[in-house]
């Protein structure tokens, strides 16, 4: 099977992280699509520690843009502006105390993994929507925090800028299947 039209979902292979969106609005149903999407994840115990908030106010997206950078050297220094011109910012959180109640202070990381399965749903169905997105780390948690009054039980594992993009992208190439499987035990090949 070489050709993604053989998989059963092609918003898999066809998902592509894109910055450069028209002003399009979403409509609030497909807003709620993406939504209803992220909270089908999977979860640790069905804690469902995922929250969003769903940012659409050009002043708040602009503030949101104040707390990110461009990688671990920039220091802050460069902002990624191109979020703002996104329809909507969806600020991706972590109620880590869900799943600590259940699971004790493993949870905390669970709780981070579950949600990352929600902003890959999320993006998933964007892309089978006809729309774009991309997930960015590089921010400033606790000045967001503070901006949308965040509390501290509460992570923000990133941003999804999601809007109607103007790129066209290819995806980008992966590595190969025989360089990241294993069989039975580590480092021992799955493919040769």
């Amino acid at each position: 099977m070489n050709s993604k039209s053989n998989y059963a979902i092609p918003a898999i292979f066809e998902r592509v992280s894109k910055r450069k969106f028209t002003e399009q609005p979403i409509a609030p149903e497909i807003l709620e699509q993406l939504l209803l999407a992220a909270t089908r994840a999977p979860s640790s115990g069905n804690m469902q520690p995922w929250e969003f908030i769903v940012i659409d106010e050009p002043a708040t997206k602009l503030e949101i843009v104040r707390s990110t950078y461009s990688g671990y050297f920039s220091k802050g220094k460069n902002y990624q502006y191109w979020i703002a011109d996104a329809a909507v910012v969806i600020v991706a959180c972590t109620n880590v105390k869900r799943t600590v109640a259940r699971y004790g202070p493993a949870g905390k990381e669970w709780a981070l993994i579950d949600s990352a399965a929600a902003v890959q749903n999320l993006l998933l169905t964007a892309t089978a929507l006809g729309l774009s997105g991309c997930w960015v780390g590089g921010i400033n948690e606790q000045a967001i925090k503070t901006t949308l009054q965040i509390p501290d039980y509460v992570r923000i594992i990133g941003l999804v800028p999601i809007g109607y993009s103007v790129e066209d992208a290819s995806p980008k190439s992966r590595l190969p299947l025989k360089w990241v499987t294993h069989h039975n035990a580590y480092n021992v090949p799955f493919y040769d």
